[in-house]
């Protein structure tokens, strides 16, 4: 047998690369109001030449938790288009629309009003929504499954980077000459520009490539546990999904560590400008500075995985619950720690938040690629629907906290929040060690009975006689 050496750099890591950055815009984008928000509604902390605005707490609410509404409605449908048909298309509608309506944003708010912005926010949800699901489902297609820690890992961290970067820019841009509005501005051009490059680099499945080696394309194909076909034009199995106890207990799991961060990402500069009182610069560095560490955290993670697993050191299984207890417990206990930290103790907050933030980011090789441990085939609509559900913990996440927190100075306040998150994550993390699974379930190729072992390829008239 000849054993052809693949060169370092193939097509795969290049669509790895796509995903990476498309995570990072997405989310720098959906992250930028969090710091904007204090900006545009307090001129003395930013930059006093642009406008500023008089907006209520629940006002400010509705316009931090808009983008989840959008994107609530368009997970499923992500997930469901990208099974059958590829991810190509959809991502490039979700990086182009979004990046077009952020650059209306500051018109929007300045010539008419904040309801037009939450508007536009909610139409960028909906073009936002469709990139989870359509990232996993890509992401299923192009890994080989001993490198699927690693290269999904990347892409994932891109979540994490467009965090910490839309955090830390957002406050320096709004403290700049350019002012709050440039928040909105470069996002949106990078956004425009990286379109442009994915249209003419991105491939929906290695097989349509015309840039992959025979090498490379067969390092992918043999890989596979079970056909994972470029355009899947069968019907979803979604009963035998939903009634799925592996499936269910990772939704919930999902759900307990969405409600965590949308909380963190949403409400850190909130919580230091009413506990602190911070100018936009500090706050905005201040509030990177968890996901800094998460990002950081997301590569040790990712390491560790690859080593544990290329050595077969441990079991899948074992490897996901105890990453995934990791990202839920940890953070569980530093909010309890949060809750009950001294007024005065600014330092030991600050320790708390990143813990809390850091830890969290080991759910990526935890619990997230679990998708694709459950159905290659089906991965970005599991990850369509559950995301479908996180995006609604977004949603409801600042709205239930504007009822808790009325004011933003009051540490009581915000102390039954941090330990109202903390249980919801030990309970969800708890049924996952109980119920959680890592393998192919029997409803991924509906095609194929149970019963019989999983073929690496089928030919034409086996696939036809039992369609």
């Amino acid at each position: 047998m000849t054993i052809v050496k693949l060169p370092p750099m193939g097509v795969r890591h290049l669509q790895v690369l796509f995903l990476f950055t498309c995570a990072v815009l997405t989310f720098h984008q959906r992250v930028s109001l969090s710091v904007g928000i204090v900006a545009m509604t307090n001129a003395n902390t930013t930059n006093p030449d642009f406008p500023e605005y008089e907006l209520s707490e629940r006002e400010k609410s509705y316009m931090l938790g808009s983008i989840y509404w959008g994107s609530t409605l368009t997970h499923l449908l992500g997930g469901y288009l990208s099974s059958r048909y590829g991810a190509k298309l959809l991502l490039l509608c979700s990086v182009l629309g979004t990046s077009v309506l952020g650059l209306c944003l500051p018109v929007a708010i300045d010539k008419v009003c904040w309801r037009l912005f939450c508007v536009i926010r909610i139409l960028q949800g909906l073009f936002q929504g469709v990139m989870w699901p359509s990232l996993y489902s890509h992401l299923a297609k192009w890994c080989p499954k001993k490198e699927r820690n690693r290269l999904g890992g990347i892409a994932q961290t891109g979540l994490d980077i467009g965090t910490a970067l839309g955090f830390a820019a957002s406050g320096l841009l709004a403290a700049s000459p350019l002012g709050w509005p440039s928040m909105f501005y470069v996002p949106g051009v990078i956004g425009i520009i990286w379109s442009l490059l994915w249209i003419i680099f991105g491939v929906s499945s290695p097989d349509k490539s015309p840039f992959i080696s025979q090498a490379e394309l067969q390092l992918i194909q043999s890989s596979q546990e079970t056909p994972v076909h470029s355009t899947t034009k069968r019907s979803i199995p979604f009963c035998a999904i939903i009634t799925s106890v592996p499936y269910i207990v990772l939704a919930i799991c999902k759900v307990s560590q969405a409600t965590s961060y949308h909380t963190l990402m949403q409400q850190i500069p909130t919580y230091l400008h009413g506990i602190f009182n911070y100018d936009i610069k500090i706050n905005a560095l201040l509030s990177a500075l968890p996901f800094v560490f998460m990002c950081v955290m997301s590569y040790v993670c990712l390491v560790v995985a690859d080593v544990l697993t290329h050595n077969e050191l441990v079991s899948l299984t074992v490897l996901r619950k105890s990453i995934n207890s990791f990202a839920s417990w940890v953070p569980a206990v530093s909010f309890i720690a949060l809750a009950y930290m001294d007024a005065e103790n600014i330092v030991g907050s600050i320790i708390c938040l990143v813990i809390c933030v850091a830890s969290i980011s080991a759910q990526a090789i935890g619990s997230s690629l679990n998708h694709i441990d459950l159905s290659p085939n089906y991965a970005g609509f599991l990850f369509g629907l559950t995301t479908t559900l996180m995006s609604i913990a977004g949603v409801l996440s600042p709205v239930a906290i504007s009822f808790v927190v009325t004011d933003e100075s009051d540490r009581e306040q915000w102390r039954i929040v941090f330990i109202a998150i903390a249980l919801i994550l030990f309970f969800g993390n708890l049924l996952y060690i109980i119920f959680g699974q890592m393998t192919v379930q029997p409803w991924n190729d509906p095609i194929t009975k149970p019963t019989e072992p999983q073929q690496q390829t089928q030919g034409p008239s086996e696939h036809t006689t039992k369609l």
